[in-house]
């Protein structure tokens, strides 16, 4: 502050003490930039002397000396290299602005006025140079959901004049659920609930830029869930889907086919793997629903019936391959009652699996959540899901090509 009226003395000081007409302007730049320094003078004259000075706080220099018609322009060492001069009208540009550049540029003309000799034109501009206005960043506290929520709009380089704030497109105004102090960078929000949930922008703005940036406000339960269970809920009707379609291939084709017992242990492993393999994926599914208030109570108590049938299947199958009176190297597959239930099982899982879908969309659409991010999550897990599922059936394909045939398994040859 006490910069601008030392130079406000400063013009003040000059008007009064010099026979000369002064013209005054007040313009702003940022660092980096270039500006013109014009004077307002339709054509230099002969026999004129224009000279360009700047003035700070502490001192005023010279920067650039010319006699018009007699000697060439001679630019101060400090300016030359990135000054370019205008000799036809007086012009000077300043290129590459600094912070120290700021203070008052003065254009003085003698002999500017032919029917008055000895009078001046003095043509004095103040420049403002500000660093440039960062990207600014949003800052939630606490992180976590509360009964009352804090967002800090923070410009890490440069000053801001003025902070806006936006919910979606709409400005926000002070109000008995937001408040706004601090000259607006911060945004206090009391007693949110899932209305408050959704898009905040800060703008920050300086007197020569702009900046804005974004922040997704989650709000009420465990929103992360939401995500997740989309992403999960979409890989467990897959592999639940895949596995019911080996399943049958297996029970209806594999074993008929190959009617060697030690052909059908074989593919009651692969059966095994398989299936293993969808209940976890649809165990996650289910314990992420249990884990999320936000869902309806009808999804999670489905939920926890799954939960319960896939420990209940994974015992079950476990035991009938364990079991110690089992036929030697038969597949308990090839039995009807444990087809079935396998099968019952298999259906049921491939009805059940893409349920949480539907709830967790509708949750993910009360909080207005970008569904682009959502579709690569979906489509970037199931490549990598598919992937390594692939790759385990390319491997295990060829390890099974290298088998001896006439050879029982370690396990029951000792039978």
């Amino acid at each position: 502050m006490w910069i601008h009226i030392f130079l406000l003395l400063t013009f003040i000081i000059q008007a009064c003490t010099q026979n000369s007409t002064q013209v005054r302007k007040y313009i702003f730049a940022t660092v980096f930039d270039s500006i013109l320094l014009t004077g307002n003078i339709k054509e230099v004259k002969n026999n004129q002397i224009i000279q360009w000075s700047f003035i700070d706080r502490l001192q005023k220099s010279l920067m650039l000396f010319h006699s018009v018609g007699v000697d060439s322009p001679s630019l101060s060492p400090y300016y030359q290299h990135r000054c370019k001069y205008y000799a036809s009208n007086g012009t000077l540009e300043l290129q590459r602005l600094e912070i120290a550049d700021s203070g008052i540029y003065q254009l003085t003309v003698d002999h500017f006025y032919e029917n008055a000799p000895g009078k001046l034109y003095i043509y004095s501009l103040y420049l403002d140079v500000e660093e440039t206005l960062s990207t600014p960043l949003i800052i939630q506290e606490p992180v976590y959901i509360a009964n009352n929520v804090q967002l800090s709009c923070i410009a890490k380089k440069g000053n801001p004049s003025t902070i806006l704030w936006l919910k979606g497109n709409i400005p926000i105004t002070n109000g008995s659920r937001y408040i706004l102090r601090d000259n607006n960078s911060t945004l206090s929000i009391s007693r949110v609930d899932m209305d408050h949930c959704g898009f905040y922008t800060c703008v920050a703005v300086d007197s020569t830029s702009e900046q804005n940036i974004t922040h997704f406000l989650l709000i009420d339960g465990i929103q992360f869930l939401h995500k997740r269970i989309l992403v999960t809920s979409v890989v467990a009707f897959v592999s639940t889907s895949m596995s019911l379609a080996a399943t049958v291939f297996i029970i209806f084709y594999s074993l008929k086919k190959y009617k060697a017992n030690k052909y059908q242990d074989r593919s009651t492993i692969a059966f095994m793997v398989i299936e293993m393999k969808s209940y976890v994926c649809l165990l996650i599914s289910s314990i992420l629903c249990i884990l999320d208030s936000d869902i309806f109570v009808v999804y999670r108590i489905i939920s926890g019936i799954v939960v319960f049938q896939l420990l209940g299947m994974t015992g079950y199958i476990a035991f009938l391959y364990l079991h110690p009176f089992r036929e030697e190297l038969a597949s308990f597959l090839v039995k009807k009652r444990e087809r079935y239930i396998i099968l019952g099982s298999g259906i049921f899982n491939v009805i059940i699996s893409p349920l949480p879908i539907y709830e967790a969309s509708l949750n993910v659409r009360m909080c207005t959540y970008p569904y682009g991010d959502i579709a690569v999550a979906i489509v970037s897990t199931l490549m990598l899901f598919i992937s390594i599922v692939g790759l385990c059936f390319i491997f295990a394909v060829k390890r099974m090509q290298t088998w001896n045939l006439s050879k029982r398994s370690s396990r029951l040859w000792s039978k």
